[in-house]
């Protein structure tokens, strides 16, 4: 664990539980005649140090960018075989690592799944941050794209 993280940790436990306000002079007053001094003030507040022996960063999340798939807005529908009732097929291109994707309706591809396939379209339901919408994408006519 970094010292940031520490630190960061350190606060939050501070606010969360005020320290303890004590003077220097407070500890000799205090057997004497109970005042304090208001000159100089010391904050003692426990500190938590997490043991980074073989343990992983628990504050690191455990999906990389890759087990997590593509981004919805990195995808372009490349083509389409409508089946019908069959049962049709999309291809899909991740412009980001130009990998390619075959999806049926039902099936997820990173933060989005497919809901529809048209014959010039696909359908899907992106979620991202808890929030849901839906999402078209068309194929790009040779007009559109020159």
């Amino acid at each position: 664990m970094t010292k940031v993280t520490v630190a960061f940790l350190t606060i939050l436990i501070s606010l969360a539980n005020p320290p303890a306000v004590t003077t220097h002079a407070q500890d000799e007053e205090q057997s004497s005649a109970g005042q304090v001094a208001p000159d100089e003030l010391i904050y003692r507040r426990e500190k938590f140090v997490y043991p980074t022996d073989s343990r992983r960063n628990p504050f690191v999340s455990l999906l990389t960018l890759t087990d997590a798939g593509p981004q919805f807005e990195d995808l372009d529908l490349v083509g389409v075989i409508f089946g019908g009732s069959v049962g049709s097929v999309a291809t899909l291109i991740d412009r980001a690592t130009d990998k390619r994707y075959r999806v049926r309706r039902g099936d997820s591809v990173g933060n989005a799944s497919v809901v529809e396939i048209r014959p010039d379209a696909v359908v899907f339901r992106v979620t991202q941050f808890g929030i849901t919408r839906s999402e078209t994408l068309s194929i790009r006519k040779e007009e559109e794209q020159g």
